[in-house]
């Protein structure tokens, strides 16, 4: 069980993090935002770089989670509207802390591929499983379902993409994957 003030250094440390890096904000300062003492950091966490850790820890949880969710849904049309969902969830809720690991934790980047790597294969199985399905059952006109699913893929990285890197955020994620839906089921054929 994860308590109250475990849970406030993480928090805490993922603002600072993403404010001013992860190389800039010190433990001294982590203490004082959070409002406990550094001996009480350092009761849960032997050093920045673990807390670091930790906040990636959840990140790849929150992917296994997504996997589960996206896996639980049988209908084809569903498992993909989920899909789409969580992925675009996930980008635009990690997408600043994935920055700083990348850009300042040694390791950091490494860590990340191996979970990402990890989470789109599986998430590519899944979506073309779905696809499959919604072939056989006539939802889905005939397709390489592995081909669709790296397109949905491609898709949602890009979108994402789009909005952070050019820094037009969408007025909602969910308003972003309706739109994306919308062309990958219909195309843009009249």
């Amino acid at each position: 069980m994860t308590s109250e003030t475990y849970t406030r250094i993480l928090q805490t440390a993922r603002y600072l993090f993403v404010q001013q890096g992860y190389t800039a904000t010190s433990m001294r300062q982590l203490a004082e935002q959070a409002g406990i003492g550094k001996a009480t950091i350092y009761h849960h966490f032997p050093d920045k770089q673990a807390i670091m850790m930790a906040l990636l820890k959840e990140t790849t949880a929150h992917m296994d989670e997504s996997l589960g969710l996206i896996q639980e849904q049988p209908d084809p049309r569903l498992r993909i509207q989920v899909a789409a969902t969580e992925s675009i969830n996930f980008f635009f809720n990690s997408a600043d802390l994935i920055q700083v690991v990348r850009r300042e934790v040694v390791g950091g980047r490494e860590e990340l591929q191996a979970g990402f790597m990890n989470f789109f294969q599986n998430w590519m199985v899944l979506l073309a499983e779905a696809i499959q399905r919604g072939i056989q059952q006539g939802l889905f006109r005939p397709v390489d379902p592995a081909e669709a699913a790296r397109v949905l893929l491609t898709m949602l990285q890009g979108t994402f993409a789009m909005g952070y890197l050019g820094g037009i955020r969408p007025a909602s994620p969910q308003q972003t994957v309706d739109l994306l839906l919308d062309v990958f089921f219909h195309g843009i054929d009249a």
